[in-house]
């Protein structure tokens, strides 16, 4: 068989091609072995990797040096060109199967690639960083979103997390959630930084904010015209009462001028029309209804067995829209003593300065527990005071007293 230092230029350039492409194949499944972490696979390739590079050299020397080649590459080059084709032959389909297990494992395990790709794909950052700042992984969009933030890749994951924080920041026109947790990895402790996107979340809760102020807006507006539909309803009988009695009064001037005077009869029943008319009148007096509020109100006190103590009285320095907060107050008052405080005695004072005219209402009951709230009753009588420039509050001390203040003014004198 002719040897294969006597085959021609052109078929030791193939050979030496072979053995050098199975070099390449034997390298690239060794280092693909170590990136998958599968050894194994990397001692199987070795001993491909040995012979054909063994191959490749003689080869080469003998086409580089011809006659001056060394000893070896002659001994070899003399023997039967047939051997070295075997060989190739064997060791190709072994350094072949070695590879396509390699790339087999490598699509079909898990794999720190496979986990790699993965990160990669989601639509969140993630960031591993170790207590000096040794980033140990960090995901494409967590590298683009430090860019955007500090300007510059990402190096040192204390540095990015001192810039970004737990926060929510605006990135690339989408809304982050920055957010760290600590790991326990083989004894050691690692950081993970994640960034997600809650871009959709944000902007539906800024929508529900909105809508939750003004539904609470409708809900304060709602509580006013409740509490004004009283004030609104008395007001309305009022005017339609005061509207009869005009109509009422221009008939009977018109009756009147009409009347004869010989007609006894008739003008009596005149008078008699003018007498109720007048009655009617002296109904919608300014304080006309004050004696029958402090009535009604010892009334509703008796029967829940607290006794009222008028220390003084300024119910007259006051109009009559105060006067009536004042009645409310004292009504409330008197409800939330025996309600919450078991109380046997309120006392009712006012005080009267420069500034202000401030009425109290102590009661002896039980004190309340904690922080005092204003709700029901008390929330609606502090709007209804709110919108007259009046202050509602109460003081927990020896006793429970609440408190209303009149800003002392033109207003505030009789009749105003």
């Amino acid at each position: 068989m002719i040897p294969l230092f006597s085959l021609s230029e052109l078929a030791r350039s193939l050979f030496s091609l072979w053995a050098f492409a199975l070099l390449i194949v034997c390298l690239f499944g060794i280092v693909r072995s170590f990136a998958l972490k599968r050894y194994r696979f990397a001692v199987f390739a070795l001993l491909p990797l040995l012979i054909s590079y063994f191959i490749w050299q003689v080869l080469f020397d003998i086409h580089l040096l011809g006659d001056s080649a060394a000893s070896l590459s002659k001994k070899l080059g003399s023997l039967p060109f047939g051997f070295l084709s075997l060989t190739l032959l064997v060791i190709t389909p072994a350094a072949a199967i070695n590879l396509a297990a390699v790339i087999r494992y490598g699509k079909r395990s898990i794999t720190p690639d496979a986990v790699k790709f993965c990160l990669d794909k989601i639509p969140c950052g993630i960031c591993c960083f170790s207590d000096d700042g040794r980033v140990l992984f960090s995901n494409v969009c967590m590298n683009r979103l430090c860019i955007a933030a500090t300007g510059s890749i990402l190096q040192n994951g204390n540095q990015f997390y001192g810039a970004v924080g737990e926060s929510i920041l605006t990135l690339d026109g989408h809304r982050w959630r920055f957010t760290r947790r600590e790991l326990l990895l083989d004894g050691e402790r690692l950081h993970e930084l994640t960034a997600s996107d809650i871009t959709v979340e944000y902007a539906k809760t800024e929508a529900l904010q909105k809508d939750k102020e003004a539904l609470s807006r409708l809900k304060s507006e709602l509580k006013e015209y409740n509490l004004n539909i009283d004030d609104t309803v008395r007001k309305q009988e009022i005017l339609h009462a005061k509207v009869n009695i005009h109509d009422e009064m221009n008939r009977l001037m018109l009756s009147t001028v009409a009347a004869q005077n010989d007609d006894g009869k008739t003008m009596d029943q005149i008078f008699t029309l003018w007498e109720q008319n007048a009655l009617l009148l002296c109904m919608e007096a300014d304080h006309s209804n004050e004696s029958k509020e402090i009535t009604d109100i010892e009334k509703l006190a008796a029967a829940l067995k607290i006794r009222l103590v008028w220390k003084n009285s300024l119910i007259d320095t006051l109009n009559e829209k105060e006067r009536g907060l004042f009645f409310l107050c004292l009504k409330e008052a008197v409800a939330n003593a025996a309600k919450h405080a078991d109380a046997k005695q309120i006392e009712i004072s006012a005080h009267k300065t420069e500034k202000e005219i401030r009425c109290a209402f102590t009661n002896d009951g039980k004190l309340p527990e904690g922080e005092i709230r204003f709700a029901g009753g008390l929330y609606n009588l502090s709007v209804l005071a709110k919108r007259q420039g009046a202050t509602v509050f109460c003081e927990a001390k020896e006793k429970f007293t609440l408190y209303l203040c009149f800003p002392k003014g033109a207003e505030n004198q009789p009749g105003g």
